[in-house]
């Protein structure tokens, strides 16, 4: 993974880290999207077959942005952003 989308995905995985969300629900979308970035960013360079974790990823990114958009606005655009980075990257 290059440098841009590392920082992309860690700067996501900071923001859904800055949420503290009262609702269980919002925070277990959270929680399993965090954990998704996780396994991509950690796979990046050891597995090759971590191409097939991108659409659910992007799906779950997707999701997010439509569960959060005028709640959290900063993660709804950290989200965006990592949306579009992805896909400017062609993944």
């Amino acid at each position: 993974m290059d440098d841009r989308h590392q920082q992309t995905i860690q700067s996501l995985q900071r923001e859904l880290q800055s949420v503290q969300p009262t609702d269980p629900l919002v925070k277990e979308h959270i929680d399993r999207l965090n954990d998704q970035l996780n396994r991509y960013a950690n796979n990046a360079n050891t597995d090759p077959n971590r191409e097939d974790e991108l659409p659910a990823l992007q799906k779950s990114i997707e999701d997010a942005i439509e569960s959060f958009e005028g709640h959290h606005p900063d993660l709804t655009e950290a989200l965006r952003i990592a949306i579009n980075t992805l896909v400017n990257a062609g993944i």
